[in-house]
């Protein structure tokens, strides 16, 4: 009785394993390669983080104007350094914005007068300003109002 078991019924000292739990297992040590593999690659491939910081604009600003009564509502977007975006004259706006250190609250490009007419414009910015966050909402009584005020930013 070489190899038999004295009890009956008792298991063998030797363990099967199950087929679906060695898969597993290599799957597992598999994943875990290809992470490694891909970790150390990352920073062969990856661009400088000075270059991503270069190829970005310094400013990026979505402007939108709406009138109140229907119709004409169009928004661009501006960038400056470099000056560009779908903003019909980006260097003028950007001009004004840099007299200002990008706080458009503080422009006041043409003061004077404008029609007492009531057609309300809502302008609204959003963006950046060289990595500050900056947002601008302000509902002019009228299309003077709002170009007397904002230049170049919104013609």
């Amino acid at each position: 009785m070489c190899g038999a078991s004295p009890l009956l019924g008792a298991r063998p000292l030797t363990r099967e394993v199950p087929m679906t739990f060695m898969l597993t297992a290599t799957r597992r040590t598999t994943a875990l390669a290809l992470c490694a593999a891909a970790a150390l690659a990352v920073p062969f491939w990856a661009a400088p983080a000075g270059a991503a910081v270069a190829d970005e604009p310094g400013v990026l600003l979505f402007i939108t104007v709406t009138p109140s009564q229907g119709g004409g509502a169009y928004s661009m977007r501006l960038t400056c350094d470099p000056d560009g975006g779908t903003h019909p004259r980006p260097r003028s706006a950007c001009e004004a914005l840099h007299e200002v250190d990008g706080e458009i609250k503080d422009l006041d490009v043409d003061p004077g007068a404008c029609p007492r007419n009531y057609s309300p414009v809502d302008v609204r910015v959003k963006g950046h300003w060289y990595g500050r966050t900056t947002s601008y909402a302000k509902k002019f009584s009228n299309d003077c109002e709002m170009e007397r005020t904002l230049g170049p930013l919104v013609k």
